[in-house]
């Protein structure tokens, strides 16, 4: 904390699947446990469902330490009994992360930008689609131009 302070430097933790924390609620109480302005929470939108089930109520929990969020659609894993995806051979340890253009998953994302206006979220908003590599210029306009009519839309 003294480098980070010192040094002007912030750090905004992201929960990630099968890192070393995956979900929302570890990593803002350790955010408050270190207390420090220099210190934030990073929500991104395609890790929505490993951090739970109701994207408003967890963006309001975040709401005092959120500082930045990645924007990118996917699929709820826990989907279809759990077989959104299927994977053989069958006990397969593969991963499925999807980082996807807004629209192609299933992230409610009126809920997501109509809750971030209500908490008055003034922050860092990226983009974090890498599904399209063979088109990433044309998925970044179009995530730019989604992202602007949603804020256009909500942030009145």
């Amino acid at each position: 904390m003294p480098i980070l302070e010192r040094e002007s430097i912030n750090l905004h933790i992201e929960p990630h699947p099968e890192d070393w924390v995956e979900t929302l609620q570890p990593s803002v109480d350790l955010i408050r446990t270190v207390n420090s302005e220099r210190v934030k929470f990073l929500y991104c939108t395609p890790h929505t469902f490993y951090f739970g089930d109701d994207t408003v109520a967890m963006l309001k929990e975040c709401a005092d330490v959120l500082a930045h969020v990645h924007i990118a659609d996917t699929f709820n894993h826990k989907g279809s009994s759990g077989l959104r995806y299927i994977v053989n051979p069958p006990g397969s340890a593969a991963r499925v992360h999807q980082h996807l253009n807004i629209g192609q998953g299933e992230v409610p994302w009126d809920d997501f930008y109509r809750t971030l206006a209500e908490i008055g979220f003034d922050g860092i908003m990226t983009a974090c689609v890498f599904a399209w590599e063979e088109k990433a210029d044309e998925s970044g306009r179009f995530m730019r131009a989604e992202m602007q009519r949603y804020i256009d839309t909500y942030f009145k």
